[in-house]
């Protein structure tokens, strides 16, 4: 499965945040606010992936855990599930494909999705 990265963070601060860990090698690519004008909650960074991954928005599938991701990726038209963290505990992601609140759960709902189960 192809995946990306698209953030509202800079660049500086995206380097810094994954400096310490591996895990940039599963992603063909990084966007950050510096590549796109207009930020989440706009659709135009989900926009920027698709294009990078040359795939239409019903092939994809966003992972977020911010309103203004969910917002972003509704607006760009891609379903989007959100993996709740403690400073969005209490939110509740209305129009979200789903949302779950660990890893597990979301390793599931993937699953489901790449096996045509949704």
């Amino acid at each position: 499965v192809e995946m990306g990265i698209v953030t509202s963070a800079t660049r500086a601060s995206f380097d810094t945040i994954h400096r310490k860990h591996d895990l940039l090698r599963y992603f063909r690519f990084a966007l950050t606010a510096e590549m796109y004008e207009k930020s989440k909650p706009a659709p135009e960074p989900y926009r920027a992936g698709l294009a990078r991954l040359g795939k239409s928005a019903a092939e994809c599938l966003v992972v977020e855990d911010s309103p203004r991701g969910l917002q972003a990726a509704q607006a760009a038209g891609i379903r989007c599930i959100v993996l709740r963290n403690s400073l969005m505990a209490r939110h509740d992601f209305v129009g979200a494909y789903r949302v779950v609140d660990s890893m597990e759960e979301l390793l599931a709902e993937i699953e489901t999705l790449i096996g045509g189960g949704a």
